[in-house]
């Protein structure tokens, strides 16, 4: 993965085309329409996003079909993914999966695996969120055997093959399992976010390949990136959320004017500005770190989700309470927006797990 390849001009090119495509082929109906079929995914989306415009394959080299780029532009189709809700693979398969085979430096792998990933014909599902504790391995004479659950799978129920991270007798290894093999056990959990579903997976002596050698270095920056991404994600919610606050406040009239006229919800709207504002500078800063860079990458990412987490929430809230009681309803988007925020607040630490670990590397604690 490399650092920026385009300027900044270019990136807003891009954001407006996969804006544009998106808008069409992910409005709220269609979003709606996904959740209620219970697959978990929205394919003639998927399909346009990885075929049409690439995006499968933003994070892999052009060797192996992707388009070469680095976290500046995936940055970008991110946010535009999240404020349409997209119901796709983005950040299981095309931001987790996809870094985590290219962070393990196993050529092999890259070649077997790398463009089935870029042209999203493939979709693989990242396990390892919770690090190496809950998974370990035993190996005989022929394979490594996994044993053991992983929790909060994201899109584990499409998923053609999983990512494992496990502990081994010489450290922490990542693992690739097919999604047939024996032992692989699925089960849906009931996921706070009806765009992404999650599950409980468990490996009963499942057969392994591992990728690469020790995996610790690879994780921690595995996981860096995952704040910078999901970072991204709660940066264009929350921009969505605050131009939905915005023109509601424009037209909703109490009192014979608009309640955008009322100093409370003027005061509101402004702070939602200031707060998307300073996300966006954040997110722009850590996803333009130098990714061999690992201290400043693991700082820079713990400062973006400490920011993000802490505020996306707040803007979510103050969505529903600018639109008052048609904000609690069901038929009311806020409440989907809300579910992915909440979501992506604890994914890879909260604000206050972030906090707390930068205060540690900065030498802050008492």
């Amino acid at each position: 993965m490399k650092n920026a390849t385009t300027t900044e001009a270019e990136r807003a090119e891009f954001r407006a085309s996969v804006r544009d495509y998106l808008s069409n082929a992910s409005p709220e109906t269609r979003v709606r329409s996904v959740i209620d079929s219970g697959t978990g995914l929205d394919e003639s989306t998927w399909k346009g996003l990885a075929a049409d415009l690439g995006i499968a394959g933003l994070l892999i080299a052009e060797e192996y079909g992707g388009q070469g780029m680095g976290m500046p532009e995936m940055a970008v189709a991110l946010e535009e993914a999240a404020r349409s809700l997209a119901v796709v693979p983005l950040l299981a398969s095309s931001v987790l999966s996809t870094l985590a085979i290219q962070l393990s430096g196993d050529e092999e792998a890259f070649k077997k695996y790398l463009p089935g990933l870029a042209d999203g014909s493939e979709i693989m599902a990242f396990a390892g969120l919770d690090g190496a504790g809950t998974t370990t391995l035993a190996r005989d004479e022929t394979f490594w055997g996994i044993y053991g659950t992983k929790t909060a799978v994201l899109n584990a129920n499409i998923a053609s093959r999983f990512l494992v991270v496990a502990s081994t007798p010489d450290g922490t290894g990542l693992f690739i399992v097919d999604g047939s093999a024996g032992g692989v056990v699925v089960n849906a959990q009931d996921a706070l976010d009806l765009t992404r579903p999650t599950a409980l997976v468990t490996f009963e002596g499942s057969e392994g390949t591992r990728v690469g050698g020790d995996f610790t270095d690879g994780l921690k920056s595995l996981l860096s990136l995952g704040r910078i991404a999901t970072s991204a994600e709660l940066l264009g919610i929350s921009e969505r959320l605050m131009e939905i606050s915005v023109d509601y406040a424009k037209t909703r009239e109490q009192f014979g004017k608009p309640i955008g006229a009322f100093q409370a919800i003027k005061h509101r709207c402004s702070e939602m500005f200031a707060h998307v504002e300073s996300m966006r500078a954040a997110v722009a800063a850590a996803a333009l770190v130098d990714p061999e860079d690992t201290a400043a990458l693991h700082e820079q990412a713990l400062v973006v989700k400490a920011y993000c987490a802490r505020f996306a929430p707040w803007i979510a809230e103050a969505t529903i309470q600018v639109h008052g009681g048609i904000g609690y309803t069901w038929e009311h988007v806020a409440h989907l927006y809300l579910r992915r925020v909440k979501t992506d607040e604890v994914l890879f630490g909260d604000a206050l797990a972030c906090r707390d670990e930068l205060q540690e590397i900065l030498g802050l604690t008492a």
